[in-house]
This record gives structure tokens, C-alpha cells and sequence, in this order.
């Protein structure tokens, strides 16, 4: 399997979705309005493509970014709640330092896995 794609290319991660909701077409309405009220170069825009997807969250809504201890070597950084894209930069570099076995950026203690006792081993 290939392991990068060009940018104008089809992933096989958008030709095989799991999880492919239809997104809500009244709220991309209200959305397109409402940019198009607040900055009125936009009023005639119109939507090009648009894809609908799940949130991930966790009980307590804080991400896991920790080592999983039933799986020596495996971390994992998840659980951003929808807010990815602006935690992103520090949870990745927290990631980065935990795999790397560098002193934490910040206190990882409240992003372990086994937080949730289900996680525990």
C-alpha cells in the first residue's frame, strides 16, 4: 500500500469511510448565511464539498495522549474532543516527548490512558 499521496489525490482513507454520517445540510445553510451577513464578499459563495464525521471524547472530555501499558511501545493521542485543530500543536509536541522519553512539556498526568479504569491493567 502506498504511503503517501499527491494533495489533488483520492486517499484510500476518503474512498473507504467507516464512519460516514451525512452531514446536516441546515446547519451548513445557517452557516453559509451567517458568513455571508458578517462579511458580505462571501454572500454568494457556494459550498463546494462537504463531509460530515464523528467528534471523539472521552468520559471526563479531556484527551488521552499517554502510553498504553497492555501494549509496550504503543502511545496514542486522541480524544480532542473537536478541539484537535487548535490543541493539536501541543498535544502533539506532548506526544512527541513522551515517545521520546523526554521531560513532558507540560504534566502529562491528567492525559493517561489509565485514568479510566476500564484502561487499567
Amino acid at each position: 500500500m502506498k504511503r503517501q499521496w499527491r494533495p489533488d489525490e483520492v486517499t484510500p482513507f476518503e474512498e473507504n469511510r467507516i464512519a460516514d454520517p451525512e452531514p446536516a445540510d441546515w446547519v451548513l445553510e445557517e452557516a453559509r448565511r451567517n458568513v455571508g451577513r458578517a462579511y458580505p464578499f462571501f454572500s454568494g459563495m457556494k459550498i463546494k464539498g462537504r463531509w460530515g464525521g464523528l467528534i471523539d471524547v472521552t468520559p471526563d472530555a479531556l484527551p488521552v495522549i499517554s502510553a498504553v501499558a497492555q501494549v509496550p511501545g504503543l502511545y496514542v493521542a486522541t480524544g480532542l474532543s473537536g478541539h484537535g485543530f487548535g490543541i493539536g500543536p501541543g498535544a502533539g509536541r506532548l506526544a512527541a516527548d513522551l515517545l521520546a522519553g523526554d521531560a513532558p512539556v507540560v504534566d502529562a498526568s491528567g492525559f493517561r490512558l489509565d485514568r479510566f479504569a476500564r484502561a487499567r491493567p
